[in-house]
């Protein structure tokens, strides 16, 4: 509980020290699914709002024709044997909804169905004494190679499955339970390229400042995390520079992909500063070991410069060295490993992304409740520094503070409590009278014409519309922008101790996710799945098993 104040603490979400991944090498995280526990390593999902984790039947021989499938999908023993994924019949506290499309990663084409329902879920070790644990929360077991590991979602929302399951969250979820203090998080994914690799970092509730560092840009969300990137260059050891993205995109930060989304003529300068080499089949960019030593030997340096809006404003430039992103993807993404640069084609402005290998080098906070982030260049450290939490309150503090043990001293006389009862008695009467008041005079003015003939409605298609006696009138269209897009606009900072705002209700941001119900002629597990293999022309960037 943080001192003080009645709240419950960050949640610290519990590393497994491991380093997985078919596309690249991610820190991963704990938690558990059912009962009894059935462990997993997971990546957080800044878009996703519920539990993800692989089902046993996807890593099927029949299916995925690779050994230790299961324990390279950071899937953990289970009943002291090794497990292929999720096991619903092996879990007492499993309620199945249906089956549906994940939804996760759509506008990037990413695809994949799951069995959706509720069970318990656990953060932290199976045996650990601090083990939080919450009931009946959403899972989602998934049958798609496209989410190779498990995801924990930290989106704010609600999750609509059908009439009758309209679940919250996860991170809702946890704030109900009083397990974390409000819906927020910090999140750094580690780096394996820092030192003798950098573990990545997850709170729930709250952030760590020693992870970030003192130059930071605080942005609105829209509703997902969405930035500017004005511009992306490169810097060679020797100081040549090269200018990659001159004109600014608006993108938005997601860890459901592991890749960078930018447009054909971006891809097509980042082609020409590293010769890199674009394999169609796969919709990926790898490196053959000759071109990979070049690159290396330069050691290259990539500076995005991230702002509110495409360009102007506040500004934090993130660095990201080479050695961030040259990954090896594996099975299923290529039939034999191969090095790739996590660079991606983007069709349209909407699949603009920066993925789970952007940050590796950065701090990124969430304030869900107060339509907040905050980013900057991530900091590291060997040894690590100690934890330096700082909680982020909720905007209804006063719902949350506990009510305090009994203290000594000198309680109020019964004649000073009666005159506070009265006192409050009276202020509420009068508030009464002077809302009867305010209700006469505006009914007055309907009867006596002063109110405005004209009123004026923003519907959620983009239109204008103006109501008259004479009925509903369309006007033009007119632009409507996000908070993104709203030039000097002022936010509050969320790295302070907040005050109690009100008994105002305060919109939160976050995703409203209606999930589709899958093809029910064809089980998930049996769908097809993709292998890419690279021909003989580019065998110097293959590796074995």
């Amino acid at each position: 509980m943080t001192e003080g104040t009645g709240l419950p603490s960050p949640l610290v979400v519990p590393n497994s020290g491991s380093w997985i991944g078919n596309d690249g090498s991610w820190s991963t995280f704990l938690l558990q699914v059912g009962t009894p526990p059935q462990p997993f390593q997971v990546l957080p999902s800044i878009s996703g709002q519920v539990i993800y984790v692989p089902v046993d039947q996807d890593c099927a021989p029949s299916r995925m024709n690779i050994t230790d499938c299961g324990f390279k999908r950071g899937v953990e023993l289970f009943e002291s044997q090794p497990s292929l994924g999720f096991q619903r019949n092996k879990s007492s506290t499993w309620e199945e909804v249906g089956s549906f499309g994940m939804g996760l990663g759509s506008n990037l084409g990413l695809s994949g169905s799951a069995y959706y329902g509720y069970d318990e879920v656990s953060i932290g070790s199976s045996s650990g004494k601090d083990t939080i644990r919450v009931e009946r929360t959403a899972v989602s077991a998934y049958s798609t190679p496209e989410f190779w590991i498990g995801q924990l979602g930290l989106s704010s929302g609600l999750v609509f499955m059908n009439e009758e399951n309209q679940p919250h969250s996860f991170l809702n979820m946890l704030k109900d339970a009083g397990k974390i203090p409000s819906l927020s998080f910090g999140y750094q994914a580690g780096s394996p390229d820092r030192f003798t690799r950098v573990a990545g970092s997850l709170l729930l509730g709250g952030y760590d400042r020693s992870r970030q560092s003192n130059v930071t840009l605080i942005a609105p969300l829209a509703p997902d995390v969405i930035v500017g990137v004005q511009s992306i260059s490169m810097t060679s050891a020797n100081g040549v520079t090269t200018n990659l993205l001159s004109n600014g995109i608006k993108t938005t930060i997601d860890t459901s992909t592991p890749d960078i989304w930018l447009p054909r003529s971006v891809c097509d300068q980042f082609v020409l500063a590293l010769g890199l080499t674009y394999f169609q089949e796969a919709d990926r960019y790898i490196v053959n070991e000759t071109t990979r030593a070049a690159i290396k030997s330069s050691s290259p340096t990539f500076n995005f410069v991230i702002g509110t809006s495409t360009s102007g404003g506040s500004t934090v430039t993130i660095e990201i060295p080479y050695g961030d992103l040259d990954l090896q993807a594996t099975y299923p993404i290529f039939g034999t490993p191969a090095y790739y640069f996590p660079l991606r084609r983007a069709a349209n402005e909407s699949q603009f992304t920066l993925g789970r290998a952007f940050l590796q080098e950065v701090y990124l906070s969430v304030d869900w409740e107060r339509n907040v982030f905050n980013i900057s260049q991530a900091v590291f450290n060997s040894p690590p520094l100690p934890l330096d939490i700082v909680t982020i309150e909720p905007i209804d503090k006063v719902a949350y503070l506990v009510p305090q043990s009994k203290q000594s001293g000198t309680s109020l006389s019964t004649g000073t409590i009666i005159g506070i009862a009265v006192g409050a008695l009276c202020l509420i009467l009068l508030v009464a009278f002077g809302w009867w008041k305010y209700l006469r005079l505006q009914k007055r003015k309907r009867n006596t014409g002063l109110q405005s003939e004209e009123t004026k409605i923003f519907p959620t298609d983009g239109k204008e519309v103006s109501s008259t006696r004479s009925g509903l009138r369309q006007k033009q269209d007119i632009d409507i922008k996000t908070d993104l897009e709203l030039e000097g606009q002022s936010v509050r900072e969320m790295y302070v101790p907040h005050e109690y705002y009100g008994s105002a209700k305060y919109k939160h941001a976050g995703h409203f996710t209606e999930l589709v119900e899958a093809d029910s002629a064809t089980p998930i597990h049996e769908l097809p799945v993709t292998i890419h293999e690279l021909s003989s022309s580019n065998d110097d960037s293959r590796r074995r098993l």
